[in-house]
């Protein structure tokens, strides 16, 4: 399949960049559509951990990477990810888009404002500047990576942006030449992403769109407004890269063996106490952008049916089965009181009033790096019985294949079915 769109299937986090890493091996490109520094794809690749937050994690395996127009872009954090990945990956290609959005110091100051004025209604979010840097793209003021090109107007682009967030004596000049720098010293290449996509499609090559957070976090289809400022779902692939809806082939989701979310917003299947706490410690559950604990939860079918429905998911990709290994007893949510099948709630008030129907499942014994070695080269079968009931258990109440399981950190450490 010549094309193949990697999106997250929960609130973020499932697994997306050791995916992609797994799928990108002996594509062309790998691409990233959307979001921004405010979501990191750790990918362990060379015996190294890597947290990526701007080039896609497929890059570090096919060695050549695209960041598209729907990116918006930290030049400090792409400066920083350029130097480590080309440590272990010298030859590493970059094009970025002359159409991505630049996140500016205006951007940044303007979150905090933000997020002070809402008070105990409170986003959370990563104070990245995400979402002031949308609202400026919307807004008609925002800054691009071809104005960056523009020295001689850069400076009352970004005065357009300060009128706009009414930030009153910021310095322009020495804003304006601290993003001349910055971006001088990016060894990359600024080209239209659109044409390089097509050009190797047209060629017979593989291309890997990799997404950004999850579909649950998605702008229009999320739990608004704890949401991203992007479209996280695979349709954002069209708008992101500026290519033909018909070019995607195949769309793969992601999702963990249970939930987790960052931030606040309502949670159905949320877990506290020691069985939350031994799932977050054993599957390093922390922030790869904030280093903050991610709240866990039971997996949730309701959730997951929706999210593989609205992507047009051909197949899943179930992560992290390993870190439930050892425990005594599992949940699943197979249904919400009250709620039809297909039916997912619209407004937060509903989601947070949900009881969630849970199935209870057998778990399995520890998965240690000597029985991880074996599994991965005997196959499926390998697996425990009753982590395979949980497998197909879940792909027989979501009507969508499971093909690959993720059973630990390492891009190799997959299960093909």
């Amino acid at each position: 399949m010549p094309s193949v769109v990697v999106v997250g299937l929960q609130w973020g986090d499932e697994g997306k960049g050791k995916v992609a890493a797994y799928l990108s091996k002996g594509a062309r490109l790998a691409v990233r559509y959307n979001g921004g520094p405010n979501a990191g794809h750790t990918v362990v690749y060379s015996g190294r951990t890597f947290r990526m937050h701007l080039i896609p994690a497929g890059g570090l395996v096919c060695g050549r990477a695209a960041i598209c127009s729907g990116v918006y872009v930290d030049l400090r954090t792409l400066a920083e990810e350029l130097r480590e990945s080309r440590e272990v990956r010298p030859d590493l290609k970059v094009v970025l888009s002359p159409r991505a959005q630049v996140i500016t110091e205006l951007a940044l100051r303007a979150e905090e404002l933000l997020e002070s004025m809402r008070g105990e209604r409170a986003i959370g979010t990563t104070r990245r500047g995400i979402g002031p840097t949308a609202v400026e793209r919307f807004g008609r003021v925002g800054l691009r990576v071809a104005d960056l090109l523009e020295r001689e107007t850069l400076k009352e682009k970004l005065g357009d942006i300060a009128a706009f967030w009414r930030l009153e004596g910021s310095d322009l000049d020495a804003m304006a030449e601290s993003l001349s720098e910055q971006f001088m010293s990016l060894d990359l290449e600024v080209a239209e992403v659109s044409r390089v996509i097509r050009d190797h499609l047209t060629s017979g090559g593989t291309v890997v769109f990799e997404g950004a957070q999850g579909t649950m976090l998605d702008v229009y289809y999320g739990t608004y407004p704890y949401v991203t400022s992007s479209v996280t779902t695979s349709a954002g692939v069209s708008p992101g890269c500026g290519v033909p809806v018909r070019w995607v082939d195949s769309v793969v989701g992601v999702a963990k063996a249970y939930t987790t979310r960052v931030g606040a917003g309502p949670f159905p299947t949320e877990l506290h106490g020691d069985a939350a706490e031994r799932i977050r410690s054993t599957g390093g559950e922390y922030g790869a952008t904030t280093g903050r604990p991610r709240r866990i939860g039971w997996l949730d079918l309701v959730q997951l049916k929706f999210a593989t429905d609205l992507n047009g998911t051909d197949r899943i990709f179930l992560t992290r089965i390993d870190t439930l290994s050892g425990l005594t007893g599992l949940k699943v949510c197979t249904a919400y009181e009250g709620y039809k099948d297909g039916d997912y709630p619209v407004t937060l008030s509903e989601l947070s009033k949900v009881r969630p129907v849970y199935a209870e499942l057998e778990g399995w014994p520890v998965i240690d790096d000597v029985q991880r070695t074996t599994i991965v080269r005997e196959g499926y079968g390998a697996l425990h019985p009753n982590a395979r009931r949980y497998v197909e258990f879940l792909e027989e109440h979501l009507g969508t294949p499971v093909k690959q399981i993720g059973i630990g950190p390492g891009v190799e450490d997959v299960v093909e079915r």
